[in-house]
């Protein structure tokens, strides 16, 4: 009897101590890193965990943005007496931008009509006005927007501020369909100094993108994802500016046109683009081409030569798709939903 209570005895004494070595590892463990501003916008627009920066999925859900309202006296940066970005503290991290008002978001859905929008600073003040988008069309995000500066923020004439689109989205900005605006949790003293492109700035070969990516990142959470092509075998680049692609023609594989590019269209939360809007060359409407079936030869990239696009899949695909009667019936989640799967088949 004495045997069996002192063999209890040390099985509880024993299980006892397990539990304290078990709750004193998880102490020691602290809570798990948030996730990373490329990683938290990239996840916010993906379907059934597919990873989407490898490819051109657009949500047929989206989730709110991580941000309520831009309080201009919420970490209001510190005044500064020249461009010391480092005396200002970074925005706050959101897992994407914020979209007001909420049921207006389908008109900033559109790429062509996020061009000509104001650019505001923390307190609302002018900064420029957006002039352009640089686009990484394999990975099929918007990278950087380019800013015409205004009339409070001094700039050579004729350049325009290479701005990354994540200052935006994983930086607490703000989208306003409303206003037309683009609010940005920076001072314009943090502008001071850079980089901007003249009017003819070739994107290719891409090295000016190592002095926007060092200067923006000691101002504003800035992720992995750049011009070059996620993709194994050396970097790729097939990086194209909106105004460029918008209006681009698209050939098939034999070098016939099948079309137009008229529009594209965006999660603007996360700058993912899903798909192009095509005009057919020989039949009305419009046809909705995902980004992913679609390529932008290499000697459409060199400087001065005219940008197109290659249709990667069997152009009868692109004849026998569905057909738009207003561009407006892109916006629809269960249409994109339906196009993402005849482009996938």
């Amino acid at each position: 009897m004495h045997n069996r209570v002192r063999f209890f005895l040390l099985l509880f004494i024993l299980a006892l101590f397990l539990f304290a070595c078990q709750l004193a590892g998880q102490i020691g463990q602290g809570p798990a890193e948030p996730a990373s501003p490329p990683t938290a916008s990239r996840e916010l627009f993906t379907q059934a965990g597919k990873p989407s920066h490898s490819t051109s999925e657009i949500p047929t859900t989206t989730q709110p943005a991580a941000t309520s309202n831009l309080d201009p006296t919420q970490n209001q940066a510190p005044q500064t007496t020249g461009p010391n970005r480092g005396a200002y503290p970074k925005p706050p991290q959101s897992r994407a931008g914020e979209i007001r008002p909420t049921e207006m978001r389908p008109a900033l859905t559109h790429l062509s009509s996020l061009i000509g929008y104001r650019v505001l600073d923390i307190n609302g003040g002018d900064l420029g006005q957006v002039s352009d988008f640089i686009v990484n069309t394999c990975e099929t995000y918007l990278l950087y927007f380019l800013m015409e500066p205004g009339t409070g923020l001094k700039g050579e004439p004729g350049r325009r501020v290479v701005i990354p689109y994540e200052a935006l989205t994983v930086n607490s900005g703000i989208l306003d369909a409303q206003a037309k605006t683009i609010q940005l949790r920076l001072a314009p003293e943090q502008l001071v100094g850079a980089p901007a492109f003249p009017a003819d700035q070739p994107l290719t070969p891409t090295d000016w993108e190592t002095a926007v990516r060092d200067f923006w990142s000691k101002a504003v959470r800035i992720g992995s994802l750049k011009t070059s092509c996620n993709i194994p075998g050396g970097p790729v680049y097939k990086v194209a500016y909106a105004s460029q692609l918008l209006g681009a023609p698209l050939y098939d594989g034999r070098g016939e046109l099948l079309g137009t590019v008229q529009e594209a269209i965006l999660a603007p939360e996360s700058g993912k683009i899903g798909f192009y809007i095509v005009q057919p060359s020989q039949a009305e409407g419009w046809v909705m081409v995902r980004l992913g079936a679609t390529n932008i030869p290499k000697e459409a990239l060199t400087p001065g030569a005219a940008l197109r696009l290659v249709l990667l899949t069997d152009p009868q695909m692109f004849w026998e798709a569905p057909r738009l009667v207003t561009l407006d019936e892109a916006d629809d989640f269960m249409l994109q939903g339906k196009m993402l799967q005849y482009w996938s088949r």
